[in-house]
């Protein structure tokens, strides 16, 4: 039995839709090549039992479960049904290539920064937790620094998400900040400077891995 091949053709079934609603019309003729006759009727067979739509639904809440996990501040700006949405179109654009969850986050971020949605606060929300899940790819070692952009003041746009409130009609306040992490301490930020003013500042706030 050619095991991979199999295998990752299974896993086929249960991540990309297309993929099963094809091999449940055509069988055979759209499977990969290296299947046995034996190995390509027994994954037809698995295409047509309903079972696989449940293990595809289990699979899709995982993958939202990480979404929600790694990119809380972001899935929480989106309104339930734009998340959906969002996800839905991203997932029907980017089968998972990795069993890691971190790379997928970021591909997530890249396909909202690529749709250019007209939502407030998205842009400044998208970049912070973008470089926070650059810094987390650094388990050991010194991490480079993340610098974000923001347009509006970080510490009431990302605190009002923390405590699960939608921002409202934040002031413009054009600043940066600088992230760091070593090793497995958690994300450092520094509040760099204020760009509407030029004024540099101290102060310091840690975000938990």
């Amino acid at each position: 039995m050619t095991a991979l091949t199999f295998q990752s053709t299974l896993a086929r079934l249960i991540v990309e839709p297309d993929f099963r609603d094809a091999v449940r019309a055509a069988g055979a003729a759209v499977m990969p090549e290296g299947l046995t006759p034996l190995e390509a009727s027994r994954l037809a067979t698995i295409a047509a039992d309903r079972g696989i739509d449940m293990n595809r639904t289990l699979h899709k809440g995982f993958r939202l479960g990480k979404l929600r996990a790694l990119l809380p501040l972001t899935c929480s700006l989106l309104t339930p049904a734009r998340l959906a949405r969002e996800v839905s179109s991203f997932w029907k654009a980017t089968a998972p290539a990795s069993f890691s969850f971190l790379p997928e986050a970021l591909e997530f971020c890249a396909f909202l920064e690529r749709r250019r949605l007209h939502i407030a606060y998205l842009a400044d929300v998208l970049a912070f937790e973008r470089a926070t899940l650059e810094l987390e790819r650094a388990r050991f070692g010194e991490a480079p620094p993340q610098r974000v952009r923001f347009r509006h003041d970080p510490a009431r746009l990302l605190g009002a998400l923390a405590a699960g409130r939608r921002p409202r009609a934040l002031p413009e306040r054009v600043c940066q900040l600088v992230g760091t992490k070593t090793g497995d301490e958690p994300v450092r930020w520094s509040f760099c400077q204020d760009l509407s003013t030029g004024s540099a500042e101290a102060g310091h706030r840690r975000r938990r891995a």
